[in-house]
C-alpha cells in the first residue's frame, strides 16, 4: 500500500475514534494554531478579507482570518468523525431553512424534472454532499483525484446516503445532461477560480471574479431552474440552506443567460458569506484571473482596502 493511502486510512480510523464534540474543539484548536504561522495562506487569507471588506479594520481583519482557520480545522475533524454516522441519522440534527424550495426541489424531482444546483466552499460542502442525497436524488459534479484507489474512497465518503452519484469534469457535458433528464439535482461548487474550465467574470465582493459558468450553461440549454443550496454553522448547529429557485430568462442568448445566472448565483452566495465570513475559505486566489482589459492594462483588481 502507498504511503498516500496509508495516511488517509490512519485518518480514516483515528477520526473514527474521536467523539464529535472533541473533534470540534481539537479541531478549532488546530485551526487557532495554524492561524498563527507566517506562512503564505494565512497572509492571503488577510489580504482577501481587507480587499472583500474595505471598511474593516486590522483588528476585525485579523480576528476574522483567525476564525476562517478555526472554523475550517472543526469542520474538517468534525466531518472526519462522523465519516461512520449513517447521512439519514445526521440530517436529524440539521435545521432547514427554505423547506418550501425543498418542497419544491423534492416535487421535480419525482416528476422526472432536473435541476442545476449551486453551492460554495462555504459552512461544510462535504457535509452538504453526504446528507443532501438522504433528501433528494443527487448527483455531484467533482473533479477526479489522481490516485484511483484514493478517488474511489472520498467518492464513497460522499455517497454513503444511497441516492449520491459523482460524475467527474473531465467526463463532459453528456453524462451531466444525462442526470438532468432523469430528474435529478446536479451539485456543483462554482465559486472558485479555475483557469481550466470554461467561465465568465461576475462581480465577487465588488471585484471581477473568474467563475465557472458550466453550470449556468447546462440550465440555459436545458431549461431547467437552478438552485442556490448551502450548508453552514449557525447558532451552533449545522443550517442547511434552500435558495430560491430561478428559471434560465426566457428568450436571453445562451451565454447571455449563463452569465445571468452566474452572476445571480454569486451574489446571493456572498450575502450568506456576508453575514458568516469567517466559514468561506479566503486563502483560495479567487482574484488571480483578471479581464482581458485589465491584463493590458497590467492593472491589479479594483480595492480600497488597507494594507495587511
Amino acid at each position: 500500500m502507498r504511503l498516500g493511502h496509508r495516511l488517509l486510512h490512519l485518518a480514516l480510523r483515528c477520526g473514527r475514534a474521536l467523539e464529535p464534540d472533541f473533534a470540534w474543539w481539537l479541531g478549532g484548536a488546530l485551526g487557532h494554531a495554524f492561524a498563527l504561522l507566517p506562512m503564505r495562506d494565512q497572509r492571503r487569507c488577510r489580504e482577501h478579507l481587507a480587499r472583500a471588506f474595505p471598511q474593516r479594520d486590522r483588528a476585525w481583519i485579523a480576528r476574522t482570518a483567525c476564525a476562517t482557520f478555526r472554523h475550517a480545522g472543526r469542520m474538517a475533524l468534525w466531518t472526519l468523525s462522523t465519516l461512520h454516522v449513517p447521512a439519514r441519522r445526521l440530517c436529524r440534527g440539521i435545521a432547514v431553512e427554505g423547506a418550501v424550495n425543498l418542497r419544491a426541489t423534492a416535487q421535480a424531482c419525482r416528476r422526472g424534472e432536473g435541476t442545476v444546483g449551486f453551492s460554495g466552499h462555504f459552512g461544510n460542502w462535504e457535509l452538504l454532499a453526504r446528507v443532501g442525497g438522504a433528501v433528494v436524488p443527487l448527483t455531484l459534479i467533482g473533479r477526479r483525484l489522481r490516485d484511483p484507489e484514493l478517488d474511489a474512497i472520498v467518492a464513497g465518503m460522499r455517497s454513503d446516503a444511497g441516492s449520491t452519484r459523482v460524475v467527474y469534469q473531465d467526463e463532459g457535458a453528456i453524462p451531466c445532461l444525462r442526470q438532468l433528464r432523469e430528474g435529478r439535482l446536479l451539485a456543483t461548487l462554482p465559486d472558485q477560480d479555475v483557469p481550466r474550465l470554461a467561465g465568465v467574470f461576475v462581480p465577487w465582493f465588488g471585484i471581477l471574479a473568474y467563475t465557472p459558468s458550466g453550470p449556468a450553461a447546462l440550465a440555459a440549454k436545458t431549461g431547467c431552474p437552478v438552485q442556490p443550496t448551502y450548508l453552514y454553522r449557525r447558532a451552533g448547529r449545522w443550517v442547511i440552506h434552500w435558495g430560491p429557485r430561478w428559471l434560465p430568462p426566457p428568450g436571453m442568448e445562451a451565454r447571455a443567460a449563463a452569465e445571468h445566472l452566474t452572476a445571480r448565483v454569486m451574489a446571493y452566495e456572498e450575502a450568506l458569506v456576508m453575514r458568516h465570513p469567517e466559514q468561506w475559505v479566503w486563502w483560495h486566489k479567487r482574484w488571480r484571473t483578471r479581464p482581458p482589459e485589465e491584463q493590458a492594462s497590467g492593472g491589479e483588481p479594483a480595492s480600497s482596502a488597507p494594507s495587511v
